[in-house]
């Protein structure tokens, strides 16, 4: 009988479990199909996004790699690559209801043994393209269109001081603020960029960074007008921008109560793409409620992994650790079955890592960064990240040979 996994998201996730499943684990038995659901046709490198919304500044070779080519090494009858999105699934048959992009609707049914991932992961608020869109098409579109938006204005002010909005204002604040072009401020709603969960030393880093590349950094203010709706609409020169104080602060001045700019870029916050699970497997965010085995609490043969599920913050070290685990699962699953030695019960739980790990680029040459307790050099974010932002290895990995965080597959 055979035994199908369905991979629901073709990213970060997705893709390298397909190509495990198909490169290794299929090599075990000759009943294995994988099928992979999603509408985008390419592998959108969203990591360099930062740097891909400016005019000019990275080609859509070095952001966008086509999926289709690199599964073509496997036998046809192993793989189905599905352009369209899950519309709804229901675990009690099994199924899942599929529009493809061309509008027709499909039905994939299982047996008692098909498997599925949730690998959707999330999207950027406000349609921005640091995540994939609903086609490879219309993110293109997208980032082009906020290119063009760029390239016109004269004042930027980016709102949301997190992880993406201080690498954005760094990449603008060096293309433009630190040579006199453009005014560019970003907009914090704490005393400092990113949240307190970071050092104190880091937070400061990143502030000290952008003002070195003349970027005006605002503290404890958010932008409450013009609301987040017309921030995505081509911006009228020298809009009036309305500020909130947030939490008053006796070491920073009152942040203004009015900016004039002539774009907004919005950078805060995510939706998990989980809208067409029923609501018995989402938490009150939306997000897919996932337990340590990677499954969706109550159904043992839905996989979760990535920023679509709760157990840990959205970010790419998660996920890729994620998916390293989920293989081991799912290999052993279809390969040993129910209640047979070597499947369910022999599996190894997944251990979530509290350690902090992140790094922020802050303009081509300086970053910051935190593992554990400890901050990372400007240096070493600049030879890890900074200089490519990960496209001199994106090729390797929609071709299956490397996870996000290079292990070998």
């Amino acid at each position: 009988m055979t035994r199908t996994v369905v991979i629901l998201g073709a990213s970060y996730t997705g893709i390298p479990i397909a190509h495990y499943l198909l490169k290794h684990t299929a090599t075990k038995t000759k009943d294995l199909k994988v099928i992979l659901v999603a509408p985008n046709t390419h592998m959108y490198w969203n990591v360099a996004s930062v740097r891909g919304i400016l005019p000019d500044m990275m080609g859509d070779d070095k952001l966008f790699y086509p999926i289709a080519p690199s599964f073509a090494k496997y036998p046809s009858n192993q793989y189905e690559l599905v352009r369209g999105v899950a519309e709804r699934v229901d675990p009690d048959r099994n199924t899942v209801e599929v529009r493809g992009n061309d509008g027709s609707a499909r039905t994939i049914q299982y047996d008692e043994l098909g498997n599925r991932v949730i690998a959707t992961g999330s999207s950027s608020k406000n349609g921005m393209p640091f995540k994939n869109l609903s086609t490879t098409e219309a993110t293109k579109e997208a980032l082009h269109s906020w290119a063009q938006r760029i390239a016109s204005a004269k004042s930027i002010v980016v709102a949301g001081a997190g992880a993406t909005g201080i690498e954005i204002a760094g990449e603008l604040g060096q293309e433009y603020a630190v040579t006199g072009k453009k005014q560019i401020t970003l907009i914090s709603d704490q005393d400092l960029p990113l949240t307190s969960k970071f050092r104190r030393d880091v937070r400061e880093t990143a502030k000290k960074e952008l003002e070195r590349l003349k970027v005006k950094v605002i503290t404890n203010a958010k932008v409450t007008s013009p609301t987040t709706t017309t921030t995505t609409a081509t911006p009228t020169p020298n809009t009036t921008i309305t500020l909130t104080q947030t939490t008053p602060s006796p070491k920073s001045p009152s942040p203004p109560t009015t900016l004039q700019a002539d774009l907004i870029i919005p950078t805060y916050g995510l939706t998990p793409n989980t809208s067409f699970l029923p609501t018995s497997l989402l938490d009150a965010r939306g997000y897919v409620r996932q337990t340590t085995r990677l499954r969706a609490e109550g159904h043992d043969n839905i996989f979760v992994v990535g920023d679509a599920g709760n157990l840990q913050d959205p970010q790419g070290v998660h996920a890729d650790a994620q998916t390293v685990h989920v293989v081991r699962l799912l290999e052993a699953r279809v390969l040993g079955g129910r209640g047979r030695g070597g499947g369910v019960e022999k599996e190894e739980e997944y251990t979530p890592v509290g350690k902090i790990t992140f790094a922020a680029t802050l303009g081509r040459n300086r970053g910051t960064g935190q593992v554990g307790n400890w901050r990372v050099w400007s240096l070493l974010v600049w030879f890890l990240k900074g200089r490519y932002l990960g496209t001199n290895v994106a090729a390797e990995f929609v071709r299956g040979e490397k996870t996000l965080g290079g292990k070998a597959w």
